[in-house]
C-alpha cells in the first residue's frame, strides 16, 4: 500500500521573536513594559513534554483590544528544558500578533535594551514552538 504525505504550510497569525537575556521574567517584562508602554501580567503557565521531562514554562500577557494587540511573552529555557527545541539557545519567546506592529521597528528598539543580548525572527514551524503557541489561545 502507499504511503502519502500531506505536505502543506501552516499559517500563522502571529511574528514571533526569540530573545536572549540574562534576567528573569518578571525583569524582562518590565523593561518591555518600559520600551513600550505595554502592560504584561502574568497569564498562565504552559505545559512542555521532551525526553521524558516535562516542563513549565510562564506567560506573561498584554492584550489590547483597541489597538488589536496581543503581545505573549514566554519563557523559553528553565533548568529542566526548553519549549521550542529549535531556539534553545533563546531564554524567551515574543509572540506578536502578525501585522499589527512593525516587526523591524520592534527589533531595533528591544535591541537597543541593556538587558537583551540577542532578538532574532523565527520561525514557528522550524523553532519547534508550533503547537506550544497555538495552546497560548485556548
Amino acid at each position: 500500500m502507499a504511503k502519502f504525505q500531506l505536505d502543506m504550510e501552516i499559517e500563522c497569525d502571529f511574528d514571533l521573536l526569540g530573545i536572549g537575556s540574562h534576567v528573569g521574567s518578571h525583569r524582562m517584562a518590565w523593561e518591555l513594559n518600559r520600551i513600550f508602554g505595554w502592560q504584561l501580567v502574568f497569564d498562565q503557565e504552559i505545559d512542555s513534554r521532551s525526553k521524558d521531562v516535562e516542563t513549565r514554562h510562564i506567560v506573561l500577557r498584554y492584550c489590547n483590544d483597541e489597538e488589536g494587540l496581543d503581545i505573549a511573552l514566554i519563557l523559553n529555557r528553565v533548568p529542566d528544558g526548553v519549549l521550542a527545541t529549535g531556539a534553545a539557545s533563546l531564554d524567551y519567546l515574543l509572540r506578536l500578533g502578525a501585522g499589527i506592529l512593525e516587526l523591524e521597528d520592534v527589533i531595533n528598539r528591544i535591541r537597543k535594551s541593556n538587558l537583551v543580548t540577542l532578538v532574532t525572527k523565527l520561525n514557528p514551524e522550524q523553532a519547534g514552538a508550533l503547537e506550544a503557541m497555538f495552546e497560548l489561545d485556548r
